[in-house]
């Protein structure tokens, strides 16, 4: 079966790849293929996605409905990656998004669960690219969005790498500018990392020209809590990475991350 070769392709976690083939199985096909489909045809993947929510409506605690159906998308867009002569590694690497996704949110809940469904929609119609470490998104404003997968490890080659495969990749687009909206470029981690430290590795590539302090997506990514909660007593939160250290550091002395948006400008040209 395609799909459950794609799921050990792209390493799902076998708790999950053993619900599939009875899930499909129960599928009704005719009725879910036009949404299916729809997934990977930019413009019209948000609808399809709402359309399949509806129909899941309540009967997918652990979104394992909405996973098997998002992976029948990527065989349709597998195929749209070979009819645009995309390497398979490109799509592979891509769709690990599932299981990055997943994965994340046993970190955070030790459970299984696929809930990111509302943003997998983007992979299946080729919005978002994985080029290397980084993930790539041509806006429909003209320039591409970076994307900092979780499990990327940014050292300056593997950087640069993604640049060049970025740069290269978007040749027939006309070399749009590259962007970064994240709290990984914030100023004031500068006050709590180290010289040495990756994140500011990262920030070295950006020119910064827009600042979101009132953003809290970081308290996501930092200390594994909903997306902007703030919730609670800062006291309280772990202290467990020298990133969590700091941050925390900084709470208790009223100040924040944010986020910043930077345009990148290769090393040497800065």
């Amino acid at each position: 079966m395609q799909i459950l070769n794609l799921c050990h392709e792209i390493s799902l976690p076998e708790e999950m790849i053993a619900q599939i083939p009875t899930v499909l199985a129960k599928f009704d096909m005719a009725k879910l293929f036009p949404h299916i489909k729809s997934l990977t045809i930019q413009g019209e993947e948000d609808a399809a996605y709402n359309s399949l929510l509806a129909i899941f409506d309540n009967t997918d605690p652990a979104g394992i409905k909405m996973l098997t159906a998002q992976l029948c998308a990527a065989l349709q867009t597998r195929g749209n990656y070979a009819q645009q002569g995309i390497c398979d590694k490109i799509f592979i690497d891509t769709m690990k998004c599932f299981t990055r996704f997943i994965l994340e949110h046993f970190g955070t809940y030790d459970r299984y669960h696929f809930d990111r469904g509302w943003w997998a929609w983007r992979q299946l119609s080729m919005r978002i690219v994985r080029l290397g470490v980084l993930e790539f998104e041509l806006m429909k404003e003209g320039y591409i969005s970076v994307h900092i997968p979780s499990d990327a490890v940014m050292t300056n080659d593997a950087l640069s790498e993604s640049y060049d495969i970025a740069k290269s990749f978007y040749t027939p687009h006309g070399s749009p500018e590259i962007r970064c909206c994240t709290w990984l470029l914030s100023p004031a981690l500068k006050e709590i990392l180290p010289a040495g430290s990756r994140i500011l590795n990262f920030q070295k590539d950006y020119e910064i020209f827009e600042l979101i302090p009132e953003s809290n997506y970081f308290m996501r990514w930092v200390f594994n809590k909903e997306y902007g909660d703030v919730s609670g007593d800062i006291a309280q939160l772990p202290e467990d990475t020298s990133l969590q250290r700091g941050v925390k550091k900084l709470l208790l002395e009223g100040k924040t991350v944010g986020d910043a948006r930077g345009r990148y400008i290769e090393r040497g040209k800065l």
